[in-house]
């Protein structure tokens, strides 16, 4: 937020910035510090019709006040001068107010086919890893039976193969 300093360095005194920026279909917020005696200010811009509907505004500043400047929606980049007035016209300063346009949403980056094969997991590791687990839960349940001698176990045992076979035969056509 822009600061402006009025009476700082002395009566009257006006401290602005030399430049702000600001982006299409926000508010420029102005921080108006006063540091000294109650005091009218004047905000007034001549060139700004393309950015906003502010032309001039008369301001009574004792101590610290916001003022807001709404810039358009559609307005185009560029900039307009902004001045601050005080002592009936005997002090002035400017500044440009910068308008920028609203950044562009970043583009979707485009994958091809083939990237996107490259990306992915690989089919072959999902079987592989697949295969793996089948396989240690056979011999698991293979050992159960040796020392439990449940033919339920037995049976877990040799469908864990199967599945594993099936999905070795599986891989290697894919």
């Amino acid at each position: 937020m822009p600061e402006i300093h009025l009476n700082r360095r002395g009566i009257n005194s006006i401290e602005v910035p030399k430049e702000v920026e600001v982006t299409v279909g926000s508010d420029l917020v102005l921080d108006l510090i006063n540091h000294g005696s109650p005091l009218h200010i004047t905000l007034a811009s001549t060139n700004s019709s393309a950015f906003t509907g502010f032309f001039h505004e008369n301001l009574y500043v004792n101590g610290t006040e916001e003022f807001h400047i709404p810039i358009k929606e559609d307005a185009p980049p560029g900039f307009f001068t902004l001045q601050v007035v005080t002592g009936y016209g005997t002090r002035r300063q400017e500044f440009r107010v910068v308008v920028r346009g609203r950044p562009e949403p970043a583009p979707e980056p485009r994958v091809t086919p083939a990237q996107a094969a490259e990306l992915a997991p690989s089919r072959g590791l999902h079987y592989s890893l697949s295969i793996l687990i089948l396989v240690i839960a056979a011999v698991v349940l293979y050992g159960l039976w040796v020392v439990y001698r449940a033919d339920l176990l037995n049976a877990a045992a040799f469908v864990a193969l199967l599945l594993g076979v099936i999905l070795a035969w599986l891989r290697r056509r894919s």
